[in-house]
């Protein structure tokens, strides 16, 4: 893990049509899922659109808190990919 991280809260709506940025409300970036929220699927999914969206190897991505909830805290790398895209959110 690299020692500058950011952690993030995130607000995950699964059974999406598609995985994608919503925005940021509530002081959480709100992300659509397109898995379901069972057997961990929602959780998976999450990490794969992280590292696509900002560009970081999935087993930098950490879900620390929310593994069962939609309110979930994240632990991620800080790289300008990330501030670009959550400067457009």
């Amino acid at each position: 893990m690299h020692d500058n991280t950011l952690i993030l809260k995130i607000y995950v709506k699964p059974n999406a049509k598609k995985s994608q940025l919503i925005g940021i409300k509530d002081n959480e970036l709100h992300i659509a899922l397109h898995a379901k929220p069972q057997e961990g699927e929602a959780n998976k999914e999450l990490i794969h659109f992280l590292s696509d969206e900002f560009d970081i190897p999935k087993s930098q991505i950490e879900i620390v808190k929310g593994h069962q909830s939609r309110h979930k805290t994240v632990r991620l790398p800080a790289v300008e990919k990330l501030k670009t895209v959550l400067a457009r959110a």
